[in-house]
């Protein structure tokens, strides 16, 4: 979020403007969401299908997972234990005055709390924690994403070291000189993160990183600036995103997985350009190739995840309140669900963002901080995590 020019759509100066509620975006929001759903109409196979997703007979009709009050008025993220055990990283932009966390919910009793409080950066005196992942050694890796606060490379991916009992210690920075950190995943020995937007003159590009977490044991890893991004040997692929009519936005990177067979997926927030990073026989990746680039059915990929039993990539699609699955084996894009704007009260999806498996079950964080093009017209005073059955 670039505070200094126009541009981004998500990535705005719109924070201001959220946090003020000022009325004049509201309006322009209002009326360019009217605009954007119209982009539904084609969504994943035509308005037949479309239709079919959004029925309230649908078996794949979001519910109300979970309704939390104003200290977590920005949900982001979601990872989970081997219990079963949910945390989920709460950045707060709305309203900052309540602290950024990552809370955990307990399998056994339902209840929620805080596990951690973020850990400020020393410069913005805020912190963001947006991607979440936790990893087989027993530590939660997020991304800080302080783009919002201050877009010179203040953002960074941080460490949560947990002991023996599941409990924190400490919060660490392992990753600096980032622009936007936004996706986390561990696989194997590395910690790989997408940074969305790269803010380089003439190009709207972003890119998928990967550190070995032996890299850490001297202190935070630097990455290179990013007019020297193709020299960074921890850059995999970079991205590019061509900025739409009505939203404008040039996000690029966003929402990352692995597939069993360890190749990379992400896509583009600004375009909904999807791509895939293939695994090689020697553990690198090939660069970025395209699955699927139509922005009349999918205009913005936010948070993706991988969905095993039927070998899926689940996207959500912030711009149109909506729900995708790329099936691997056919090379299809499908839909589940697409609804209208709403204040996520009943469950419905209200701007999703994270998605995550949980057993047969299909949890979305609903993101809920309006801007320009989307359907989502406003930021309410309901603050939802919304689930799906899985077929």
């Amino acid at each position: 979020m670039n505070y200094s020019r126009h541009l981004k759509g998500k990535y705005t100066d719109i924070l201001h403007c959220a946090l003020d509620k000022a009325k004049t975006w509201r309006i322009l929001a209002s009326a360019l969401a009217v605009a954007g759903a119209a982009a539904v109409a084609g969504c994943s196979g035509g308005a037949g299908e479309h239709a079919s997703a959004s029925r309230a007979d649908s078996p794949y009709k979001p519910t109300l997972f979970k309704r939390f009050g104003d200290n977590v008025n920005v949900p982001d993220g979601l990872t989970q234990d081997k219990e079963g055990n949910i945390y989920l990283s709460v950045p707060n932009y709305v309203n900052t005055s309540y602290p950024a966390a990552i809370l955990r919910r307990s399998k056994e009793t339902g209840n929620w709390s805080i596990f951690v409080q973020a850990l400020v950066h020393p410069d913005t005196k805020l912190a963001a924690p947006m991607g979440i992942e936790l990893a087989e050694d027993g530590n939660i890796y997020y991304c800080d994403n302080q783009y919002f606060f201050n877009k010179d490379y203040k953002s960074r991916l941080m460490r949560v070291v947990i002991d023996k009992n599941g409990e924190p210690l400490r919060i660490e920075p392992v990753v600096e000189n980032i622009r936007l950190a936004n996706a986390v995943r561990v696989r194997g020995d590395s910690v790989y993160f997408t940074d969305t937007f790269f803010d380089v003159p003439g190009k709207n590009l972003g890119g998928v990183y990967r550190v070995p977490i032996s890299a850490f044991k001297n202190g935070p890893v630097r990455l290179l600036p990013k007019e020297q991004a193709e020299k960074d040997p921890y850059l995999l692929g970079t991205t590019e995103t061509q900025a739409l009519p009505v939203r404008n936005d040039t996000a690029a990177a966003d929402g990352m997985c692995f597939d069993s067979a360890g190749n990379i997926y992400t896509g583009n927030f600004g375009d909904g350009h999807f791509y895939i990073l293939k695994a090689k026989s020697d553990g690198n990746y090939e660069k970025p190739q395209t699955l699927f680039q139509d922005p009349k059915v999918l205009p913005s990929i936010d948070g993706i995840c991988y969905y095993a039993k039927k070998n899926w990539i689940i996207i959500t699609d912030s711009q149109n309140n909506a729900v995708h699955y790329w099936d691997i084996k056919a090379g299809k894009l499908g839909l589940l669900w697409v609804n209208d704007d709403t204040d996520g009260a009943d469950g419905l999806l209200d701007q999703p963002c994270e998605p995550m498996v949980w057993g047969d079950k299909l949890l979305i964080v609903n993101f809920d901080w309006a801007f320009p093009g989307l359907k989502n017209s406003k930021n309410d005073e309901v603050h939802t995590l919304s689930v799906i059955n899985l077929p």
